[in-house]
């Protein structure tokens, strides 16, 4: 407050000089004046305004049911549409803060499920993954909701694979994999220049964090045994587009931070990569954890990162459980890896040297 009366000051003092216009004085009051900053709610309040706001719509649509409004699946259909356009129109015009936020996002949310259930139960598996693919899409436009728009990404992943299960096109799901990769690469690489920008500033973010957790999601199925759910599917031609995007995105960062490409550290990396891609040919899942794991560092997220560790021991513990060897040659072969890394982090750091300031 004393801050705020200081500026006030000086601002009538330049006036009174004649060294600032008095049509000027509330334009520069308004841009250097500082505000009392608004002391947040606690995380658990929070917390419990979002878990009631969701738990209010179970008896709302328990009267629904009451009243027997749903009793067919033109009327399921008809609710779930009327949910899903009266929370988008009510989204951009509410101000009412954090419930009615999160009541309209769970009402969303109903009005999807009673929408695309309606559509299957009425007509196809094949129309409804159809419907909720376009749902999400025209969702990610026009509801700015961060949560809504990363798991709009997650479902119209989930509608894209059952698209390809029921055309029986499992191969598919590798241009599914690289498309999704890219997309991830280019949102976080291209972060500086999506802040700028006033339409990729509300996106890149939820998009972003949407396609790595959906790619992550769709390569789980290179590490479930093969069953009428999981047809078996040749996972090398991933593997083999996921190495060349890593390749691209070392090529970027290294152009990014003036690192000679033909210079000596440059071909050790991409050499190494290129040897790694030669023997995890089957797990794509380590590479696109590698590629998170490269977008984190560069961008100095600390969520990428813990995205990338996660996934990455959850694929590696698969690639060892499912080698087809005994008992007594994995352990041999866990020693030679924790060998073979520990010399490699001797020859980077000749390669490498590392320069210690002195501050």
């Amino acid at each position: 407050m004393t801050e705020q009366l200081t500026q006030r000051t000086l601002i009538d003092e330049l006036v009174a000089q004649n060294r600032l216009q008095p049509e000027a004085k509330a334009l520069v009051a308004n841009a250097f004046i500082t505000k009392e900053p608004e002391t947040p709610a606690p995380w658990f309040v929070t917390a419990l305004i979002a878990v009631s706001a969701w738990l209010s719509v179970i008896p709302f649509i328990g009267f629904f049911f009451a009243l027997e409004i749903v009793k067919s699946l033109a009327s399921i259909m008809a609710v779930g549409f009327l949910l899903i356009i009266g929370t988008v129109l009510l989204h951009r015009f509410n101000r009412n803060g954090l419930f009615l936020e999160q009541l309209l996002l769970a009402l969303n949310f109903t009005g999807q499920v009673l929408f695309i259930v309606g559509i299957g139960l009425d007509k196809d598996v094949i129309t409804a993954a159809l419907a909720a693919w376009f749902l999400e899409i025209v969702l990610i436009s026009v509801y700015r909701d961060n949560i809504l728009r990363f798991i709009a990404v997650l479902i119209a992943t989930l509608s894209a694979l059952v698209l390809l299960y029921q055309f029986a096109i499992p191969e598919g799901i590798h241009l599914l994999i690289v498309l999704l990769a890219i997309g991830a690469s280019w949102y976080w690489l291209a972060e500086s220049r999506h802040l700028t920008d006033n339409m990729m500033k509300t996106l890149y973010q939820p998009l972003g964090y949407g396609f790595l957790v959906a790619l992550q999601i769709v390569l789980l199925l290179s590490i479930l045994p093969t069953s009428q759910w999981v047809p078996p599917v040749t996972w090398a031609y991933s593997s083999w587009g996921l190495t060349v995007l890593l390749l691209t995105v070392e090529y970027y960062i290294m152009r990014t931070n003036n690192v000679m490409v033909s210079s000596p550290r440059s071909l050790v990396i991409l050499g190494g990569t290129s040897l790694m891609a030669l023997l995890l040919y089957q797990s794509p899942g380590i590479i696109a954890s590698i590629i998170l794991l490269s977008l984190g560092f560069q961008r100095g997220n600390r969520v990428l990162m813990g995205l990338a560790l996660v996934f990455l021991t959850v694929f590696l513990t698969a690639f060892y459980y499912y080698l087809n060897i005994t008992l007594l040659i994995k352990s041999i072969t866990l020693i030679s890896t924790g060998l073979t890394l520990l010399i490699l982090r001797l020859v980077l750091k000749q390669v490498f040297p590392q320069h210690e300031g002195v501050a």
